[in-house]
């Protein structure tokens, strides 16, 4: 016999002071043999520790019970627990299940997050796979610069969106980040003031969305680096693939036909919600030859910055730097005002995200130009995107993007404090706006020798927790 660790009855504990000391197990009869992937994790039973790991079959536990599996790493916990009833018979049945770390409200968050620096740059990092995110709304996700302290996000998200087994369009929206589930171990790689971190995360519905035709069953593989030789650029490394079809994701969703499901039309990359300061004065363009979109302060006055930022507040950008072959990248922007809002996955509201992703049909008005998406003039609550496609991922597919995340000051001389600037035609190379971007557009320019210093810092190899946040 093996239990399947349902949705329902995964109960991820998230703080290790909600556990009792160690206590021996209860004499009598009953087996049950726990199993967790990966291995060596903490057995509990009824929230009390065993001193077993995992694979390991525990005695004399008959009857109803809560049995755990945790692993504490990364300042961390992951784990399941399944509520199960143990016979007394010789037969031993199975509980098994993978570790993950969720969270579905803003406190939880909170208590993981992690800072990093790097040259000027400080973001913020959680375990659940939802870097760039500190405590939600009130910015702290990325400061730019470190000593004045200046927010310049709120949060991020992978980007993905298909078309499920043909019928089902479907997205992650920008802060879906209960479909999140944190895999064990991240790690961690710093010296010389460089950061590498490697992590992974599992995209499931959450129980109120499990049974709902919906994004699921990709694994993302991130990978976060900043290095003082690419100044004011964080990279950011993808790596989707299509786990629907292998027995420990289905141990949380088994919705679906056990051979796995299929996207077709499917589009990678990532979002970020800049807040440069207070949110809803920001704006946002476009520089397609190098595949960025960006966010400004629409009249470069923000009153809260220090450091004499608040008369000239950075530009915020996102690049795609490395995408599949034979894809095209979308570049999109939109605000929560007007004709155009947020989409959240298993609501009514995501297919909006693949048709934004996908740059099909965007939010109106569109650039007539496919690689650019909405166009508005007006200032408000800002998201970006950049995303590639469209691809098949089958079960056991997988893709990669790479992105790069950059700041810059706006170029002197070429704006007026508190004088709003339009966005202007993305492809016009003498508006005003193009000018005053030109650091960020030396910025981009050099996020491809900044990829490359990623991809070495990989081949070398992390060093787990080598030196521990600040």
């Amino acid at each position: 016999m093996k239990w399947t660790i349902r949705p329902c009855l995964l109960l991820l504990a998230l703080l290790a002071a909600c556990r009792e000391d160690d206590g021996a197990l209860s004499p009598g009869g009953g087996r049950v043999f726990v199993d967790s992937d990966p291995a060596g994790a903490n057995i509990l039973v009824d929230n009390r520790r065993t001193g077993r790991h995992t694979p390991d079959t525990l005695r004399g536990v008959a009857g109803r019970h809560d049995i755990s599996a945790q692993l504490d790493t990364f300042r961390a916990l992951y784990g399941f627990t399944a509520r199960v009833f143990v016979p007394e018979a010789d037969s031993v049945p199975t509980i098994a299940g993978p570790l993950v770390n969720r969270c579905s409200d803003v406190l939880c968050f909170g208590n993981q997050v992690q800072h990093f620096a790097a040259n000027r740059v400080r973001f913020a990092n959680n375990p659940v796979g939802t870097f760039f995110l500190d405590r939600g709304a009130g910015g702290n996700g990325i400061i730019w610069p470190i000593g004045p302290n200046n927010s310049y996000a709120s949060g991020s998200m992978v980007a993905f969106a298909g078309i499920l087994n043909g019928r089902d369009t479907v997205a992650l929206g920008i802060y879906d980040n209960a479909y999140l589930a944190g895999r064990p171990a991240p790690t961690l790689d710093r010296e010389n003031d460089e950061v590498h971190i490697t992590q992974t995360t599992w995209i499931v519905p959450p129980a109120n969305a499990i049974a709902r035709p919906t994004v699921r069953g990709i694994q993302v593989t991130e990978e976060i680096f900043a290095t003082p030789t690419a100044e004011d650029i964080v990279m950011v490394r993808l790596v989707f693939r299509n786990i629907t079809n292998e027995a420990f994701y289905r141990s949380l969703d088994p919705t679906g036909p056990p051979a796995g499901l299929t996207y077709e039309q499917a589009f990678v990359g990532f979002m970020l919600d800049p807040d440069i300061g207070v949110a809803g004065d920001d704006a946002f363009s476009y520089e397609p030859i190098l595949n960025l979109a960006f966010a400004y302060d629409s009249n470069f006055d923000e009153n809260g910055y220090g450091g004499g930022y608040n008369r000239k507040p950075g530009l915020i950008g996102l690049r795609m730097v490395e995408a599949p072959a034979f894809t095209r990248t979308v570049l999109n922007g939109w605000t929560t005002q007007g004709n155009s809002a947020d989409w959240f996955a298993g609501q009514v509201t995501e297919p909006t995200g693949w048709y934004n992703l996908s740059g099909i049909r965007p939010f109106q008005p569109d650039h007539p130009d496919f690689r650019i998406g909405h166009l508005t003039d007006e200032p408000g609550d800002v998201r970006l995107s950049v995303s590639a496609g469209p691809l098949r991922l089958a079960p056991g597919d997988t893709v990669a993007v790479t992105i790069a995340v950059m700041l810059a000051e706006p170029v002197p001389g070429a704006f007026t404090t508190g004088t709003r600037v339009a966005p202007g035609e993305p492809t016009d190379r003498t508006r005003v706006l193009y000018s005053i971007a030109g650091g960020l557009l030396e910025r981009a320019g050099s996020a491809g020798a900044a990829a490359a210093a990623m991809r070495a810092a990989t081949d070398r190899g992390p060093d787990a927790l080598r030196r521990g946040a600040r």
